[in-house]
């Protein structure tokens, strides 16, 4: 009968040096707090239930710790979305109109990398759904849903970490409403030296600002 039970516990125990939610997040967290800059490519695919309509946008991407990053969209419409120093900005090329105010749920983008890490299992309730290829690339998927005394533009969020790197190859955000937006990244480079002006949005004399 101990012999019974004990082959049942053994079975039922995770195997030595196996992942769960605690240890990818952990390992989140670590390469979250040492990294200082990032850039990537990314594909941006949007998802509207209601129409059955998928928008899909194509752009690199830029972060500096702390509190700047910029999203370059070159396809299909040139455009430019700005964090910095608080401050948000959607600037549109072709229409001379750039849109400002109060950064707010942007930041939930890159949630992952950085400061994004941090403290995720305060804000989120997290659980190891498995593992996945994302591209050639092995990662951890990690579902959070936000503990009901957090305020979130989303109502889940489902990272894919890179098991080697530990950082964010994917990651896919649902609205309250079922929209959802999946950005995969690609060819990321942490801590390189960012283009000089990867922060300054060069704006012409006749753009009409809205607020």
């Amino acid at each position: 009968m101990r012999r019974a039970l004990l082959a049942l516990l053994c079975a039922l125990a995770p195997a030595a040096g196996a992942a769960d939610a605690a240890s990818v997040l952990a390992s989140l967290e670590a390469a979250g707090r040492s990294l200082k800059t990032m850039q990537a490519g990314f594909v941006e695919s949007k998802v509207v239930v209601l129409l059955e309509e998928t928008t899909v946008q194509k752009g690199t991407v830029y972060l500096q710790v702390p509190g700047r990053f910029r999203w370059n969209y070159v396809a299909p419409q040139e455009s430019a979305v700005l964090i910095r120093d608080g401050q948000f900005f959607r600037y549109f090329p072709r229409s001379k109109q750039v849109f400002k105010g109060k950064a707010k749920g942007e930041a939930d983008l890159l949630v992952g990398f950085g400061p994004g890490a941090a403290g995720l299992g305060q804000k989120y309730k997290v659980t190891l759904a498995g593992e996945e290829k994302v591209g050639a690339v092995p990662a951890h998927v990690l579902d959070l849903a936000p503990r009901p005394e957090q305020s979130s533009v989303f109502s889940a969020i489902r990272l894919y970490v890179d098991k080697a790197r530990n950082i964010p190859v994917q990651t896919r955000l649902t609205e309250p409403t079922g929209d959802h937006t999946t950005i995969r990244f690609e060819n990321v480079v942490v801590n390189g030296v960012l283009p000089k002006d990867a922060f300054d949005l060069k704006l012409p004399r006749d753009v009409v600002e809205v607020q």
